[in-house]
């Protein structure tokens, strides 16, 4: 950011931008326990469970699917809190990732569009995904909380000139 360039809005997505991990984690965390205590040898006694190393293999499955569950959750958590928007007076930022940092900067210049995507749950709990369309390339800003200012706020700067610093001249 230039000196005296100031942030407007610094937000992250809700977690439900992770929903399908969330889901995924709770299924797998359902499978866990199926296996852990034997749901199906106790309905239907004929089936072997055989043992694998002095381990039963439903108890091993069990804690395959836990351990599957768990890195799922933490997946969502991780795509929930690696992910930034930057709203500032010049441009949007939006910022990715923990080891390889992915950092995708659109100033008001090149702002063509700003459409806001809404399904029923969503306006509901006042979610949205908003579109940046910059004619040649667009990014989605997912799951932003109140996402209707957003676009308010974007849209009144569409297509406004660079920063200007306190001298009249555009930093370099």
């Amino acid at each position: 950011m230039y000196s005296g360039e100031q942030t407007l809005l610094t937000t992250r997505p809700t977690r439900l931008i992770g929903f399908r991990y969330y889901v995924a984690a709770l299924f797998l965390a359902a499978l866990a326990g199926v296996f852990y205590f034997r749901v199906v040898q106790r309905f239907a006694p004929s089936v072997p469970s055989p043992d694998l190393g002095g381990w039963n293999l439903s108890t091993i499955l069990a804690v395959v699917f836990l351990f599957l569950a768990l890195l799922s959750f933490l997946t969502a958590e991780l795509k929930q809190k690696t992910t930034r928007y930057i709203i500032t007076d010049n441009k949007i930022v939006r910022e990715d990732g923990i080891l390889n940092k992915k950092t995708v900067m659109v100033p008001y210049t090149q702002l063509e569009r700003v459409d806001l995507q809404q399904s029923l749950g969503q306006r509901i709990l006042r979610i949205g995904t908003l579109v940046i369309d910059t004619g040649d390339d667009s990014f989605a800003m997912d799951m932003v909380p109140h996402p209707k200012r957003i676009q308010e706020l974007l849209s009144t700067r569409m297509g406004r000139r660079g920063f200007v610093d306190q001298t009249g001249q555009i930093p370099p």
